[in-house]
């Protein structure tokens, strides 16, 4: 499924952003010209890691079709080793800019990633949650999010005055992080079921739409007075919210971390009740 140019499309649109093949034999760009047609880029970079001695070429795929996938897989064919070490998985949603800021403001709002210790930080428009540095002990799973690009999702090649997408992608690096989610090989790739995953990978909360509430709640988890005023639960809500905020928007997964205890006490929602929230 791509997206035609300048369209709306409230529904997610589904695929793989990136991918890295390594190969246990010498190649070159000529070999996989075919695939050229469906992805947006790639590139053959004849290495040899230090301490893999059966990696000799590298293939990168940026946002690969599954009929991309599917011809690689051909090419490489079983006398081939070819392993997965890098994959990035994506949803893109086409949006007008109001209700595209809209859905990035209500995502960070509510949304809690699943297995991650790390924080939201915000560097250049795109939110991530976990250390991106392989220099820094790169984490195995990164999340990525941004709402200032048109997406290229399934060889899609915006123009240049093509609307801008909400994206948010999970970033895997290493076979433990691939395996965890059932990627060893191109055709898992291939098979790959995105909408089950993205269901699994993220948590979303609604917190109560009342600050004094809020307070109330925030209170009972660190043991607070059960019989302060309004007042003052409206300003511990305050506090809270602008503590959590990480340039402008509120974050929830970086607030769950501070405060542990307050999952326990809020209403589970979805995707498609963000998507709603947008729509008012």
């Amino acid at each position: 499924m791509t997206i035609e140019n300048n369209a709306v499309s409230r529904s997610p649109v589904y695929g793989v952003d990136r991918v890295t093949i390594w190969l246990d034999r010498p190649a070159s760009e000529a070999e996989f010209e075919a695939l050229c047609e469906h992805c947006t880029c790639l590139t053959v970079t004849n290495d040899q890691p230090k301490f893999q001695a059966n990696r000799k070429c590298k293939l990168d795929l940026f946002q690969p079709t599954r009929k991309c996938l599917r011809m690689a897989k051909e090419i490489l064919r079983a006398e081939t080793n070819a392993d997965l070490t890098y994959v990035e998985l994506a949803r893109d949603v086409t949006l007008p800019n109001k209700a595209r800021m809209a859905l990035l403001i209500a995502f960070l709002g509510s949304v809690k990633v699943r297995g991650q210790r790390s924080l939201f930080v915000q560097c250049k428009g795109t939110f991530y949650c976990g250390k991106r540095a392989e220099s820094g002990g790169r984490d195995g799973s990164v999340l990525a999010v941004y709402a200032d690009k048109a997406s290229k999702i399934n060889n899609a090649r915006p123009d240049a005055d093509a609307m801008e997408c909400f994206h948010v992608e999970l970033r895997l690096s290493g076979k433990d992080a691939l395996n965890k989610h059932g990627i060893r090989t191109l055709q898992d790739l291939i098979v790959f079921n995105h909408k089950q995953f993205w269901k699994k990978s993220l948590k979303f909360y609604a917190l109560p739409r009342s600050k004094t509430k809020l307070g109330r709640l925030l209170a009972a988890c660190s043991g607070g007075r059960a019989d302060a005023s309004d007042t003052a639960y409206l300003k511990r809500a305050n506090r809270w919210l602008a503590k959590h905020s990480l340039d402008g928007p509120l974050v929830l997964h970086n607030a769950l971390k501070a405060t542990p205890e307050l999952e326990h006490y809020l209403a589970p929602t979805d995707w498609n009740d963000l998507m709603k929230s947008i729509k008012k």
